[in-house]
């Protein structure tokens, strides 16, 4: 249950509309904790990679699915990884938050790549890489403005 509890966000992955970005939505309370020292995103991404990979894992066994919708504790953690360059505000959050889910859902390379690795590591990999090219983007954009 408890397993279930982290890898589907607080169960926003049961979500039968959009579960991966019901999961990012479910993601902005961790990102305003997050950002509210560098300790607590420290202690955040730790957690979550951690605790998210266990869980991921133990429902990928459960189901014997590779990759199950439901799963959504990788879009939590990509979407906290998305403002580690950048500060946390209403437009970094929107425009993050669209960022993140194009490049999550397209997968362009090397995103697509890391999705491939083995069981819960290729499941949370894949959105901790688009949550770093994410924050790459949102800071070239923030350093243009």
């Amino acid at each position: 249950m408890l397993a279930e509890l982290i890898a589907t966000g607080f169960f926003a992955g049961k979500s039968k509309i959009a579960p991966g970005t019901v999961g990012t939505l479910v993601g902005i309370p961790f990102v305003l904790l997050a950002s509210t020292h560098w300790s607590i995103f420290f202690v955040v991404v730790v957690l979550l990679s951690v605790g998210g990979t266990l869980a991921s894992q133990i429902i990928i066994e459960k189901t014997g699915i590779d990759d199950p919708e439901e799963v959504v504790v990788d879009e939590i953690l990509g979407f906290v990884l998305a403002f580690t360059l950048v500060p946390v505000n209403i437009k970094s959050v929107i425009l993050g938050f669209l960022i993140f889910r194009v490049l999550d859902i397209m997968k362009p390379f090397p995103i697509k790549f890391f999705e491939k690795l083995p069981g819960a590591f290729g499941v949370m990999a894949d959105d901790v890489v688009a949550g770093v090219m994410t924050a790459v983007i949102l800071w070239v954009i923030f350093s243009i403005l």
